[in-house]
């Protein structure tokens, strides 16, 4: 009589599904499954590690991609099959067909979310998305010519039964009864949805912002992003009053191209931040440069500046009692914002501070940031060297964005002479990206990279406008020195990629390719040698 062995042994118990999502990473989630004794993981375990030790180049964790689940899938479909039940969320990307794909022929668990984009006139999101229809939780539509949404809200969301993101994105200009027919259908047949982002290419002026209103009286509205869209005064203020009501249950609020509310937001006479508003994101890049659209449409619009004097300090004594956890600000021409910069440290809340075209006499201590992002930003040295103190002393830090920012050699120097004690005492993954334009700033990065001893990923990116190729060269086979780091260099013409690429071939540098978007350009990423790769 023989004896099922495996069935004697013991099975990871069911925590460890749970420690194998919080993995932020593939390899650190094949470390994890690796580790484990063979007959401790269960079938569908075995099967994602088989899954994530097929091919660096896969992306599949924390979130599947489509097209790398359809070439795993064609290797070995029963393979992926089994692993399925394990991803919590996988990303479509454009659908049209699901007729040749693993939407046609598997079924997700109820744990499993998706997330994808259609055409507005897609004939069914059923055709598009096969039996994954029902783990749809986030979607966008896209409009290129035809401006009417109505259709495929009014047909298609009520099969969406766990849909909880929509977003509207129309390269034509939205008019108030597309706007209104499609809130009316959200509200109609998809209450539980969460957050509705109106993202547009062309300046829409609304004229009524009831359906929007009715829209945030739902329990269930926590985000709200609003792109290139903008009301009268007075609706603003209506609007306004709304969004910052304590009784809704908005969390997230971004706008972009939206003078007339944004001022309304910030007014003093507009309530405060409410408690219940963790993310706010305020980007006024208002469209001069389109005034045959603004003549034939506005002709009596005259879009307000925003981020005066008087706006900087009304929107910081707004956030001085408030419980943000993510401020992004963006004004259309450079401003001090030193004064909303000075209160943040009173937010111990606040773990992303992102900021674009500003200029900043001081920066204060702010430790508790995870997430820092300086772009187009001017300092006085006083503020950089507070800032290199801040990556010295920040037990919490792991991204660092100062690209494009206007930095002397000697401000450049400064960070990246705090920049080896920062990595070195990180227990995560970390990202930096740098402006290094000059021979100075690329010698003192090469040092600062020799002197790093990290133990997680670092990745960096490099942005190296008017560096000479030679340059380049050198940074690129400093990384042979380094481990578990990836360099992307910015600014390199396609002729200066080739010998880079040879170059770093010759010091034993690992290549790969990435795109940030389905419609961004492919990144080159150096890696050290036997290293880990970023997906593509």
């Amino acid at each position: 009589m023989t004896t099922d062995n495996r069935a004697a042994m013991w099975l990871l118990p069911p925590i460890a599904l749970q420690i194998l999502h919080y993995l932020d990473d593939a390899d650190d989630a094949f470390a994890f499954l690796t580790a484990a004794p063979d007959c401790s993981l269960d079938d569908a375990l075995d099967a994602l590690r088989t899954l994530l030790a097929m091919d660096s180049e896969f992306s599949l964790w924390p979130t599947a991609h489509i097209a790398s689940l359809d070439k795993a899938y064609n290797v070995s479909p029963s393979v992926v099959m089994m692993a399925l039940s394990l991803f919590k969320k996988i990303d479509l990307g454009f659908c049209e067909d699901a007729s040749t794909s693993i939407r046609r022929n598997t079924e997700l668990p109820p744990t499993t979310t998706v997330s994808a984009y259609v055409n507005h006139n897609a004939t069914s999101l059923r055709a598009a998305l096969g039996k994954w229809l029902p783990n749809l939780e986030d979607l966008e539509v896209v409009s290129r010519n035809d401006p009417d949404f109505a259709p495929l809200a009014n047909d298609n969301l009520s099969a969406c039964h766990g849909l909880r993101a929509l977003t509207i994105h129309q390269d034509e200009v939205l008019d108030q009864a597309t706007l209104d027919a499609v809130l009316a259908a959200v509200i109609a047949t998809c209450p539980n949805i969460e957050r509705i982002c109106v993202e547009l290419s062309k300046l829409s002026f609304m004229s009524d912002c009831t359906s929007l209103l009715a829209w945030l009286a739902l329990p269930t509205a926590r985000h709200l992003t609003l792109d290139c869209i903008d009301f009268h005064v007075e609706l603003g203020a209506e609007l306004a009053t709304a969004m910052l009501d304590p009784s809704t249950a908005l969390e997230t609020i971004e706008l972009s191209e939206a003078p007339n509310l944004t001022r309304a937001i910030l007014s003093p006479s507009s309530p405060p931040l409410p408690p219940q508003l963790r993310h706010l994101t305020i980007c006024d890049y208002t469209m001069d440069n389109d005034d045959a659209l603004h003549d034939v449409f506005y002709d009596d619009y005259d879009a307000p500046l925003t981020f005066g004097n008087s706006d900087v300090a009304a929107l910081a004594a707004k956030i001085a009692n408030s419980r943000l956890e993510s401020l992004v600000l963006g004004p259309q021409y450079p401003s001090d914002l030193t004064p909303v910069v000075n209160i943040l440290p009173q937010l111990p809340t606040l773990t992303k501070l992102a900021l674009q075209e500003v200029h900043l006499a001081s920066f204060p201590p702010l430790v508790q940031l995870l997430y820092l992002e300086l772009r187009f930003v001017t300092f006085p040295d006083e503020a950089v060297e507070s800032l290199a103190t801040l990556l010295g002393s920040s037990p919490k830090l792991v991204h660092l964005d100062l690209s494009y920012s206007e930095l002397t050699d000697y401000q450049v120097e400064t960070i990246l002479r705090a920049l080896p004690h920062w990595l070195s005492h990180r227990g995560t993954t970390c990202n930096v990206a740098l402006p290094i334009m000059t021979e100075a700033s690329a010698t003192a990065l090469i040092a600062a990279l020799a002197k790093t001893r990290n133990s997680h990923r670092v990745t960096c990116l490099i942005a190296t406008s008017g560096l000479s190729l030679h340059y380049k060269k050198q940074l690129v086979a400093a990384l042979a020195s380094t481990s578990r780091m990836a360099l992307c260099i910015l600014g390199a013409d396609r002729f200066e990629f080739v010998a880079l690429e040879a170059y770093g071939r010759q010091h034993q540098l690992t290549i790969a390719y990435r795109k940030e978007s389905t419609t961004a350009a492919k990144e080159c990423w150096f890696h050290s040698p036997h290293c880990w790769t970023i997906n593509s």
